[in-house]
């Protein structure tokens, strides 16, 4: 582990360079409330890597909500992306852009539109200094600070921040600077140390009504038919909040409209809480009651992806808690279903 310190005006200074390289997106403190700006050399100072994740994620910066994919009958080609750093990212949203790498660039067929994003970009990390109400990442495995994913990673401490090294590419954005990166003493380390372990504390806190006693993709497979679901989704309207504030959903459309005497095809962020999210050309519908299609997204969180990527696909962030109109809390749901197996 590579390890480095850099005081407030030396990261404010690499800052600016990095943004006569690439688009550099980072936190900034809105209404009490973290937001992605555009930073620019005028505005550096805006940056806020204080407290846990923005309330929008990262993901809609390499898996675009709407993209242009195709036009009919042309030569033109939309394979393109421009350099960007995404600076600040939580361990939430790291672990969903791995759910996301794997997702569109393992096996037969990955999508070389997320591929070119992802290949030209810079991910720079940030630990949390806190914790939302909401925030759960422990509960599926995660950390309130990042411990891979990350090209480089910011800890904050008294007077600047510890750097760590993830990657080549943040090893050599530390290379182009080296006179501004100096050598990280015991107290920071101190310093940053003591800030996980009170940050995980408070997260247990935060979380101990939920506790459970079974692992939740036992959980969820064990719980396939039970009739609970009816009651525990009853409050669901269909906005669809959940989908669209995950870090980690994939699913998409692919819609063609005409353009001229031409015709273009886009790739557009889709939502298995619609009622016509599963409909086939027959009419058919699999899940065509609300209740069955939001037990889905559960089960593909902790069951479908569990067995297929090994890995929870629910990072802990707490965003669809946040953006629910039925105030329906993921982790009670966890909750109930544990105790159904006692």
């Amino acid at each position: 582990m590579n390890e480095y310190f850099i005081n407030l005006n030396d990261f404010n200074y690499l800052i600016c360079q990095l943004t006569e390289k690439a688009h550099v997106v980072a936190p900034a403190n809105e209404f009490n409330r973290k937001y992605l700006f555009d930073v620019t050399p005028g505005n550096v100072q805006r940056i806020d890597l204080s407290g846990w994740r923005t309330v929008e994620t990262v993901k809609g910066h390499f898996f675009k909500v709407a993209e242009l994919v195709s036009r009919y009958f042309g030569e033109e080609t939309h394979l393109s992306a421009s350099p960007l750093v995404v600076l600040g990212a939580r361990g939430c949203d790291l672990e969903g852009i791995n759910v996301l790498d794997r997702v569109f660039g393992e096996g037969d067929f990955q999508d070389p539109f997320y591929l070119v994003n992802r290949e030209k970009s810079i991910l720079i990390g940030a630990d949390c200094t806190d914790c939302g109400k909401n925030c759960f990442c422990t509960m599926v495995g995660g950390q309130p600070y990042p411990e891979r994913y990350f090209d480089l990673n910011l800890s904050v401490v008294p007077n600047g921040f510890v750097v760590e090294v993830g990657s080549d590419k943040g090893k050599r954005i530390v290379d182009d600077y080296r006179n501004i990166f100096s050598k990280v003493l015991k107290l920071a380390l101190e310093a940053k140390t003591a800030n996980r372990e009170m940050v995980k504390a408070k997260l247990t806190q935060v979380n101990r009504q939920y506790q459970l006693e079974h692992e939740l993709a036992f959980v969820h497979k064990k719980n396939l038919e039970n009739p609970r679901w009816r009651e525990l989704t009853k409050d669901c309207v269909e906005c669809s909040a959940c989908n669209f504030a995950c870090p980690t959903c994939t699913c998409f459309l692919l819609t063609d409209q005409p353009a001229g005497k031409n015709s273009e095809r886009h790739k557009i962020w889709d939502a298995c809480l619609k009622g016509g999210y599963a409909r086939v050309a027959g009419g058919g519908n699999p899940r065509g009651l609300l209740y069955q299609r939001l037990q889905n997204r559960y089960h593909c969180k902790f069951d479908y992806s569990y067995d297929r990527l090994q890995r929870y696909t629910c990072v802990g962030c707490g965003r669809c808690i946040d953006g629910c109109a039925g105030n329906i809390n993921m982790r009670q749901v966890f909750a109930a279903l544990d105790r159904e197996l006692k």
